[in-house]
C-alpha cells in the first residue's frame, strides 16, 4: 500500500523554501516588541513603593469624598431654591386671590354708585321738570296780570286800589 503523505526521509532536500521577505517582517515585529520596555504590573508597582500607593489611594479617597460633599451641597442648595420658589409661588397665588377679591369689591362698589347716580339723575331730572313746569305756570300767570303790564311800562301800581302812582 502506498501512502499519500511523503515521509521526511523521502522528501527532497529543497522541497520547501521559505520566503525571505516574510522572514524579515516577522523579525521586524519581534524586534519592535523587544525594544519597548515591558510595563510593570500594578502589583509590582505597589510592591516596589507601598507608601506612594497609599498616598495615591488616600488622595483618591479624599477627592471622592470631596466630590460627594460638593454634589450633596449642590443638591441641598437646589432643593432649598426649589422650596423658596414654591413658597414665593404660594404667596403670589394668595396675593392674586386677594387682588381678585378686592377687584370684585371695587367693581361692586362702582356698580352700586352707578345705580345711585342713575337714581339721583332721574330724581334731579324729575325735580327740574317740575320746577320748569311751575316756572312756566308762574310766568304765564304773571303775563296775564295788570302788574306785568305796568312793570313793562315802568309804572308802579298801588296795591290797595290798583290805581296808578303818579310818575315822577
Amino acid at each position: 500500500m502506498t501512502s499519500a503523505a511523503p515521509t521526511h526521509g523521502a522528501a527532497p532536500p529543497m522541497a520547501y523554501t521559505p520566503d525571505p521577505a516574510a522572514g524579515s517582517e516577522t523579525q521586524t515585529v519581534d524586534d519592535a516588541v523587544m525594544d519597548r520596555p515591558a510595563r510593570s504590573k500594578l502589583r509590582d508597582q505597589i510592591a516596589e513603593n507601598p507608601l506612594a500607593s497609599l498616598v495615591v489611594g488616600l488622595a483618591l479617597a479624599l477627592f471622592t469624598l470631596l466630590g460627594t460633599v460638593v454634589v450633596a451641597l449642590l443638591v441641598f442648595a437646589l432643593n432649598s431654591f426649589n422650596d423658596r420658589f414654591d413658597s414665593l409661588d404660594a404667596r403670589m397665588d394668595r396675593l392674586e386671590a386677594r387682588m381678585d377679591r378686592l377687584e370684585e369689591k371695587v367693581d361692586d362698589g362702582f356698580a352700586a354708585q352707578g345705580a345711585q347716580i342713575a337714581e339721583l339723575d332721574a330724581r334731579l331730572s324729575a325735580q327740574i321738570a317740575e320746577l320748569d313746569r311751575k316756572l312756566t305756570a308762574l310766568i304765564a300767570h304773571l303775563n296775564a296780570t295788570a302788574a306785568v303790564e305796568a312793570a313793562l311800562e315802568h309804572r308802579l301800581l298801588i296795591p290797595d286800589d290798583s290805581a296808578l302812582e303818579p310818575h315822577g
